[in-house]
């Protein structure tokens, strides 16, 4: 018999990955705390485009679920420049789980809305419960989990394997969506990001990321 194994190559798994991920479909942990007993412990709080929903050095007792808007979710360099590294959707959570402070590593990050947004505010001892106690929140997590996971590797692959048409290539797939706001205005996720926020994603300069679009726009002679 022979001894060569057959491997898939990075573009197919990229491939099914994307299939896989996304027809994995978690429950609206939105609609289901807010009709069981745990009503009593969230609450829906509302923020206008470019408020903080917190900064570094805040203290935070509660974990965040999108319901209108896009959030970004960024920290700040030695020398005080704002970097964003993740951009979240209805649907996705964010916040401080506390879980990596005994092992001295500090939570210092930003949210800030890209739009205004509704957020369901969960008491965060109450979220670490249900979520490995409460099988529809803990089936929610897991998938939540992976698809954060998923997302985040296939970006850093990209940034290190990629040349800057593929990274935007990624984050256009990625943010080519349409979100509504809190007046019920719909956006494109993806035109509400900066250059210089599109530069932060892809791990480039924001000169790098408006000569490439730029170049994209002009018509080929």
């Amino acid at each position: 018999m022979s001894d060569l194994h057959w491997a898939p190559s990075p573009v197919l798994l990229d491939a099914v990955l994307t299939l896989t991920i996304y027809s994995m479909q978690a429950p609206s942990l939105y609609d289901y705390l807010f009709h069981s007993s745990g009503r009593n412990h969230v609450r829906v709080e509302k923020f206008d485009k470019g408020s903080y929903i917190y900064q570094p050095g805040d203290e935070l007792a509660q974990i965040f679920l999108i319901e209108k808007g896009a959030v970004k979710i960024g920290s700040y360099s030695n020398d005080g420049e704002r970097v964003i590294y993740d951009v979240l959707q209805p649907g996705e959570t964010f916040g401080d789980l506390d879980y990596l402070d005994d092992h001295g590593i500090e939570f210092f990050e930003f949210a800030r809305a890209m739009t205004s947004v509704t957020l369901m505010a969960i008491d965060r001892d109450y979220f670490k419960h249900i979520v490995v106690h409460d099988p529809v929140a803990s089936e929610w997590f897991n998938v939540a989990v992976v698809r954060r996971w998923w997302k985040a590797e296939t970006r850093l692959l990209h940034m290190t394997r990629g040349d800057i048409e593929a990274r935007l290539s990624v984050l256009r797939k990625e943010y080519d969506k349409t979100i509504t706001d809190n007046a019920g205005y719909r956006h494109n996720l993806f035109s509400l990001l900066s250059h210089q926020e599109l530069a932060d994603l892809t791990g480039t300069t924001r000169q790098t990321i408006s000569k490439k679009l730029k170049n994209n726009l002009e018509p080929a002679l």
